[in-house]
Formats: structure tokens, sequence, C-alpha cells
């Protein structure tokens, strides 16, 4: 066949899973073999170019924690652009963390890149499974206008290999699903026959005695290592090279329109090879008018745009389609409800991180406060180091999450810790002028931007020298605040701690309870008293109750049926919603990517059950019952997994059911110890919802996904049942709907069946098996964590509403949902200036949300994050602090403790400037402020708008 004018870019690379068959520490032992490599390679071969470390810095950061060393030569390597790491800090999956996790992995990964010289502005993203609907947004902001990806695409909807990718807020970049084997088609086709004789690049199969010295552990404690090759031949078998260069080109002759072609050589953790730069030139021999070179992942992607077909197709939206023949790869999606565990833990560190530690650290630091940026930063790469696909994923070996777990606790610590400082130092700027140093402040700190009424739950301790048999809680007007008494602890001796002073005791009684607390100022915090109170009496107690086993408040009427499920009655419209929250359990024959039901499956329900309720407790603003369901499930799959065991196992499940004032949604609280393997729990929302979409929060989006299954016969991978989401996932149409909000689950499924059912899952439990060669490879004869054994806790809430979700703010139920009021309980002292009640952050319109607050990339100002997930263009205005900037005179610690930790007076500044930026941080537009510092902004549906505060 006669080719002219073809340009095939030979892209050196790897791809280097962290963490995934093997441990982190594993990993990096290899990581140091491949750059020590590397780094030999580059002095010793002038014609070995560049080589791709897989769009990453974190590699970077493991090396020089064992060669700090070689810091320079990276530099010299990394910056004259032989070396490309970034833009990305790591490669992670992006339906399983949060969109502002995504950016600051951006962040990092550039800070990184950066420092070493240059960041590699590139969009290849052969990681993770699928892509989501916001990341032409955020590439864009990065100065990244390509993206290279193949999972989640299929030729059905992009025939050939160039397409427009269209994001949620309309960002259109250039996209490339890479052709035929995208991220490793010339380390089968040609590397492995050449260098190593196997002219069938695919077969994996070896022989014993292949003279390469095939190396193992045999005794028991190591034994499950795997082979290595000790004495491996170094060979160069140059009679493949006209065949297998033909091969590369004829498969994929007709994936391309423009005269570039992906020609990757990279693998699984892979390192360079001195002989590519002969083979690139040998290849380059064969056809006088194909083009073989030694390029870049850039190069590439610029002659990819300079040669655009224009009329190549545009595709919109998430990339989540199934596999069709002729694509690269199945979707592999099913992650999202593996080893559920990590994601809870995941959201939980990010919540605590990036909502409460550093806005608060933000706020503080702009009273005069020192920003413990160095801290910050530490959490923020235990944190993303976890975000990393097959972390995150879950699609690894129990080792990993052993170290995922401690990656998570470290940064939650850390985070915690300048948490507690910052609301120790914000408390304390406050102004308690008239206080007496006996009274009693509780300072409600509210992290959502959006004003809030709520009932508030509450650990108090009052000092026993009150010696008072009671107390109310009062604001700054002396209103009471409603408060229910859950239960007490009399005595308790706590300890007082003082760095510069032996510790101290403070003898109190503890107080579990509630109150109602009105209009908490957004992003800021109210301050009410809490007065002692002598010689009370009784008063009559005030419930929700309101039948057996039922509760109202002023939203909901909610019934305990006999099976343990709800009737749920939405009191404005007297629409009921049935048989609420009863639990779905079939069998389970996959693996991490994928669900596979056995043959002959068996769907077990509690709907015929009968559930043990009892009320733990009731009162004005709180009730909550438990609900207990002694339940029986197949104890295993068995025949191969054909079909599910005969013989049940007892399967408990216990629910905690609570409403309180205030809330529009009744929350559930359900707890399992798990101890059935190979089995997939959901819990059921039968809605009856005449709807044909369902709409599921996604990073800065709202996704709208169909109800009804799609056509099974266009694809040749099932579709999946199983879908991503965040925080909520609504069925609705224009007139009623209903959310589902949940802390920390990712997955939903919505049924097109006879009551409209929208499920989340629970658990996926299954064997852990990685296919690397054709044979399978089962751990689960040495380990069971994929299995998911043991205690879990699941929270999550049913919220029936009137109009869409957009009618019902449902994404900001879900903040108010997962975003406690976080409370400093302090007694006041002469040493403040800010008022009792105070807004950091004031929208004058609640309809944008906020994902960030922080500390500006170089150190500079404040950073504040918009987006508007809706379907329309939002105008509003925004003001930082009262439109009074940062106190700039910060304090030594000898002056700290000298002022007894007063903060600075304030300077009574005005913000120099504030810019609209790009997620990366570069100015674009400067706003003007008025006087009494408000600012406006319009940002459009589906935008994400950085301002920065100077």
């Amino acid at each position: 066949m006669e080719r002219k004018n073809i340009k095939c870019h030979f892209i050196s690379n790897t791809h280097w899973d962290r963490e995934w068959k093997f441990s982190a520490q594993r990993t990096r032992h290899m990581l140091v073999t491949a750059i020590d490599m590397l780094l030999d390679i580059f002095e010793k071969e002038p014609d070995y170019k560049h080589f791709h470390l897989d769009s990453q810095t974190l590699p970077i950061q493991d090396y020089l924690e064992i060669n700090p060393e070689k810091k320079e030569i990276l530099k010299k390597y990394i910056s004259e652009g032989k070396l490309a790491v970034g833009p990305w800090f790591c490669l992670p999956d992006e339906f399983c963390v949060g969109g502002e996790s995504l950016i600051r992995n951006l962040l990092l990964g550039h800070k990184i890149a950066n420092e070493f010289g240059k960041v590699s502005k590139t969009g290849y993203s052969p990681f993770g499974w699928g892509q989501i609907s916001q990341m032409p947004q955020l590439y864009h902001g990065f100065g990244i206008d390509f993206a290279s990806f193949y999972r989640g695409l299929n030729t059905y909807m992009a025939p050939k290999s160039e397409f427009y990718w269209e994001g949620a807020d309309g960002t259109t970049i250039y996209a490339s699903r890479l052709g035929q084997r995208p991220r490793y088609n010339m380390w089968y086709i040609m590397q492995r026959p050449v260098f190593y004789g196997k002219r069938d690049g695919d077969n994996r199969r070896v022989s014993w005695g292949a003279g390469d010295g095939i190396f193992r552990f045999a005794d028991p404690a190591r034994c499950e290592y795997e082979y290595q090759y000790s004495h491996r031949k170094y060979e160069y078998h140059d009679e493949y090279i006209a065949e297998k260069t033909e091969q590369a080109l004829s498969e994929q002759d007709d994936e391309w329109t423009t005269p570039n072609r992906f020609w990757s050589n990279g693998h699984d953790s892979s390192i360079p090879d001195m002989r590519e730069s002969r083979l690139i030139k040998d290849a380059n021999a064969v056809y006088e008018g194909v083009d073989v070179f030694h390029s870049t992942v850039y190069d590439f992607e610029q002659s990819v745009i300079r040669d655009f077909d224009k009329n190549s197709p545009v595709l919109k939206g998430e990339m989540r389609y199934p596999f069709t023949k002729g694509s690269v790869s199945a979707l592999f999606g099913w992650v999202l409800s593996a080893r559920i565990k990590v994601k809870q833990e995941n959201f939980e560190t990010e919540r605590l991180l990036t909502s409460y530690t550093e806005p608060m650290a933000v706020f503080a630091s702009v009273c005069g406060a020192v920003y413990p940026q160095a801290f910050i930063n530490k959490a923020y790469n235990y944190m993303l180091q976890n975000h990393g696909h097959d972390s995150i994923g879950a699609c690894g070996r129990d080792v990993v999450y052993k170290d995922v777990e401690y990656r998570f606790r470290q940064s939650r610590e850390i985070a915690t810790c300048v948490l507690e400082r910052a609301l120790m130092d914000l408390s304390g700027d406050i102004d308690f002028a008239g206080w007496d140093k006996n009274d009693m402040a509780l300072v409600m700190f509210n992290p959502a931007p959006f004003k809030r009424s709520l009932t508030v739950p509450c650990e108090l301790e009052i000092p026993l020298e009150w010696e008072c048999d009671s107390f109310e809680i009062v604001d700054a007007e002396g209103n009471v605040c409603p408060h229910q008494n859950i239960s007490s602890i009399n005595p308790m001796y706590q300890i007082v701690q003082d760095l510069a002073d032996a510790v101290d005791v403070l003898p109190v009684s503890r107080h579990t309870i509630r109150i109602f607390v009105k209009d908490i100022p957004s992003m800021g915090y109210k301050t009410l008293k809490v007065v002692p109170k002598y010689h009370t009496r009784a008063t009559t107690p005030v419930n929700m109750l309101c039948g057996i086993n039922t509760m109202e408040n002023e939203y909901l009427k909610v019934k305990i049926n006999s099976n343990g499920t709800l009737k749920v009655t939405e009191k404005e419209t007297g629409r009921e919603y049935d048989n609420i929250g009863y639990f779905k359990d079939t069998g389970e024959n996959g693996s991490p990517w994928e669900h596979k039901t056995p043959e002959l499956d068996e769907e077990y329900t509690t709907v015929n059950e009968r559930a043990i309720v009892s009320l733990v407790y009731s009162g004005e603003l709180e009730t909550k019952y438990r609900i207990v369901l002694n339940w029986a499930i197949p104890e295993n799959i068995v025949d191969g997994g054909k079909k599910r065991s005969s013989r049940l196992a007892p399967y408990r499940i216990e629910t905690l059911v609570t409403l309180r004032k205030g809330a529009r949604w009744v929350e559930f609280e359900t707890k399992i110890n798990n101890n059935v393997p190979n089995h997939y729990l959901q819990v059921a929302f039968p809605t009856d919802v005449d709807a044909e979409f369902v709409y599921a929060q996604g990073q800065f989006d709202v996704v709208k996904r169909p109800i009804a299954k799609p056509d099974y016969s266009k694809y040749d991978e099932i579709p999946m049942t199983e879908q991503p989401m965040n925080s909520f996932v609504d069925i609705c149409n224009e007139n009623e709907g209903a959310a589902i909000l949940n802390t920390g689950l990712k997955a939903y499924e919505s049924d097109d069946d006879y009551n409209h059912t929208v499920y989340l899952s629970l658990l996926r439990c299954f064997e852990l098996r990685i296919y690397v060669t054709p044979e399978e490879q089962n751990y689960s004869r040495i380990e069971n964590g994929s299995q998911s054994f043991g205690e879990h806790t699941f929270r999550y809430a049913f919220m029936p509403h009137k109009g869409d979700w957009e009618d019902a703010q449902v994404w900001k139920a879900a903040e108010d949902f997962n975003m406690e009021i976080l409370i400093g309980q302090t007694a006041p002292t002469e040493h403040g200036k800010n008022p009792l009640e105070k807004s950091f952050i004031e929208l004058e319109n609640e309809n944008l949300h906020i994902s960030a607050v922080k500390r500006s990339e170089d150190g500079l100002g404040c950073v504040v994050r918009l987006f508007n997930p809706s379907s329309e263009t939002v105008k509003n205005r925004i003001r930082f602090n009262g439109g009074i900037a940062e106190i700039s005179d910060k304090q030594s610690p000898i002056e700290r403790q000298v002022h007894s930790f007063e903060l600075p007076c304030t300077e009574n500044r005005k913000w120099a400037s504030v810019k609209k930026v790009t997620l990366e941080e570069l100015s674009e537009t400067e706003l003007s402020v008025d006087t009494n510092g408000w600012c406006d902004v319009e940002v459009t549906p589906k935008q994400i708008y950085t301002l920065k505060y100077e």
C-alpha cells in the first residue's frame, strides 16, 4: 500500500500506576530504576530526545524523597523540555472525587512542574473510567485546549480519532481518542518483537528455559510476590522492523483525519530504553512517505490542531459511552461502588479540608492571624496522593488501602489542627463588650455560602462551678433559642491545654442537645449566650409525634411501615411516597471494574420483612426512630459463580431515621456489619414520579440522564445501570420531584419500572480479579478486602419537593445536608474587635455556589471560586470581609504571646483590586468595587468563575 505524508509521532512514555497491583513503596522501587535509567539515557544517547512522565508530577516527588541529590539534573531536563511532567499532580478518576479536588490536583501539578522549569500543557488523559462533563472548561482554565483519552468513547460516537469536545458550559476544545491501542501501540507492535524477539508482541506466555533467569521468592512469607527476570537478554531483532512498521501503520490506517499518528511506546510501570532511538531511525527508513520521529505529546496535539478537519463531529458533555467493536476499551466504570469506604473517607477529607479548614484559615488570616500555608499544603498533598485513579477507584490490592486510609487520616489530622487554631482565633477576635468573664458564648460557624436557619446538634459543657440546674440559650438580642435535651454526662473532668504551662482541669457536665438557630450568616458566624438557670420547674414536653411510629415537622409527615420502610407525605401538596427505603440484594460475580450477575441470579428485598421499630427519643426539634431488620441473604455464590447459594446467612440492618424541625428531608443512617461475600446491596426509593430523566450532581454540573435503558443492540458492552453522582440524584418533572441526598456515596441506579425507583449503591462485594494478561489473576485466595467485610455506616436522606431540581434548590439542600455547623464554645475576653455576628463572604442573592476560599497561588491575595450549576445566567453581587482588606501586620510568635494572642487591630484598608482570574489564577479582567465593597458578577450557565482579592 502506498503511503504519503504520514507523520508518526513516536512518544516515549510510561503509564505510572503509583499503587495498584503493588504498594506505593514497591512501585517507587521500580520508579527509581526507571528515572535513573532515563537520566543515564539522556546523558549517553543524544538522539533520545524526549520522555513523557504520564502527565504527572507525583513521581518526581516520590523519586526525590529517595534521591534528593538528583533535583538539579531533573530541573535541567524538565526545563529543557526533554522530560515532560504535569499538568496533573496525579492521575485521578474524575468521577470519584469532587470538582474542586480536580482543580487542586492541576494547581499542584502546575506548581511542582513550574518549580522544575516547565509544565507540560497537555490534556493527555489515558486514565480513569470516563470523562466528566466539565473537563473542557477545567482544561481550558489551565491553558490546555486539547484532550486525549479513550475510555468512555466508542466508534459509534467518534468514527475517527479526532473530534471536538464541548463541555457543559459550552467550552469547546480539540480532542482525540488516539487511534487503536492508544497508549501502548508501539510497545506491543514493535518494541516486544524487536527488543525481545517476540514476533507476536501480544503473546504473553513465557518458557521457563527462555534464558532470562526467571526468579521468585519461594519461602512462605514472600511466595506470593511476582516473578522477575534477573538476567534479561539485551537484543535487537531488526528483522522485524519492516513487518512491524507495516502492522503499526495498517492497524491505524482508517483511524485518522489528519496526517498525524500517535505512536505510543509505553506501558504500565514501564521504563525507558536506549534502543528506542535506533528503533525510531529504522522504522523511519521503511517508507519514503512515512516520517517516524521522536516527538512529544504537546507537539502531537499542536500538529493535530494545525491539520484539524473542521467537519469533525462535536461530542457534548460527559464521556461515558459503552464499548463498540473497533473501539479501544470498555468503560469499566463500576469502580464507583468498589470499596465504598474509600469514597466515604475521601468525601470526609475533601469536606473538612476544602469547606471548613481552608476557608476558616483564610478568614482568620484576614483578621490578622498568620496563614498556615505549609500545613494546608501538606494536608492537600496527602489527600491528593489518594486521588490516583487506581487508589480512589479502589481496584487494587489490600495493602494499597491500608496506605490510602493512612494518608486520609494524616490529611484530616493536619486539617483539624489548623481548623481548631483558626476557630479559636476567630472566636477570640469577637468583641464581647458588656459581657462578664463568667459568661459563656456559643459561636455558630456556617461554612455554607447562604444564610441558614436550622436545628443544630451540640455537645454543650456546663462548668460545675455554676451549680445551676438548667440553662437557656439566647441570641444577641436576648431572644431565646429553643433547645432540646437528649442526654447528659455528669461529672466530667476536662483537660485544658497550654503549651507554655502544665495542663489544668475543668470539672463540667456534658449535655447532648439540639438548638434551633435562626439566620446564621453565610460563610460566617452568629454568637449565642448560654445563661444558667436556677430553681427551674419542668416544662410540658413538646414533641413531633403524631401517631404510632409517626412523626411530622413543618414540611413532612413520616410514618414507619411494618416492613421498616417509610410512608412520606409532602404536606404542602399532600403527595404521598410509600415503601421508601427498602433494601435490595443481588449476586455479584464481577471485579472492581465490572458488575456481573450470576447466570441464575436471585433478587432478595426487605419488602416482605417485618421490622423491629423503637422510638429512640422525641422532642420539639428532633425525633429519632431505630429500625432493625433481621434479614437473611444467600451466604455466597456457588457453581463457579453461576448462581447464589440456597443457604442463607443472617444479615442484620439497623437504620436510624431522623426528622428535624426546619428540614425538608427525612434522614437515614444505616449500619451494617457485612458478613457475606459476592453480593450487591442497594437501598430503594420507589418515587412514582412521572419523569423521563434524572438529574445527578456532578463536578460543577448537574448532569441530565435518561431513565430508560439505552438500546443495547448498539453496543458490544452491556451499558452500565449504575451511574455516578456526588451528593444528590433527583428525579423530577416540571411539577414535582424527589431528591435522594447522601454523604460520600458515589453511585445510583434509576429504573424505568412502574414506580420509577431510584437506588443508591451501598455495597458491591467481589473477588479481586486483575487482568494484566488474558489469564485472570484472582487474589481472593490470599486477601479479601474487596469483599468489604465488617462495619459500615451510610448516611442519606429522602426529600420530596415541588417543581424541578432547580425550583427546589436541591444543590443548596445537599450542601445544607452535608455542611454541618461548627460550634466554638468560649469564655469571653477583652481581646476582640469583630461583631457578635458576621459574614465573611456575602452574596446578595443565594443563587451561586462557592467551591473554594483559599490563599492565592502567588501568596499575594485570596481567591474565591464561584460556580453556577443552573441552566440560566446569574447576575449577582459579592462582598468579601465587608470590603475590608486583609490585615497585613502579622505578629511573630513572641508578639502573639506577649499580647495574650490578641489579633492585630483592623487597618480599615479597602481591597486594592478584585480580578477575575483563570483556574490557573492568571489575570483576566479587573472588576469594579463600589464604596461598600460590593462587586458585580455575571456567571453564565455551568460556568466556573474565579475571583482574586488583593
